[in-house]
């Protein structure tokens, strides 16, 4: 039987803008609540959420399940045990 071992990461949305030059932060959007979505659905903001899940998944990590909150991007890993 697989046994498996859990992970949450939490992913500041200013931050991911932040990561490389040029990236605009505003490609989040959050409202008055501090529930936020993904503004900019363009390539440039795809590819802040792809580097930040890539990051994980090349350390083994399998993405069970992300929501944005409180200005973050909240995700829930899983690995099976060795």
């Amino acid at each position: 039987m697989v046994k498996w071992e859990y992970q949450i990461t939490r992913h500041n949305l200013t931050d991911l803008g932040k990561e490389k030059a040029g990236r605009d932060p505003a490609a989040f959007f959050c409202d008055q609540k501090g529930q936020c979505f993904l503004h900019d659905a363009s390539d440039q903001g795809a590819e802040m959420i792809r580097e930040a899940f890539n990051e994980e998944g090349m350390a083994g990590w399998e993405l069970v399940q992300f929501s944005y909150h409180l200005h973050e991007v909240l995700c829930v890993w899983k690995r099976a045990l060795k």
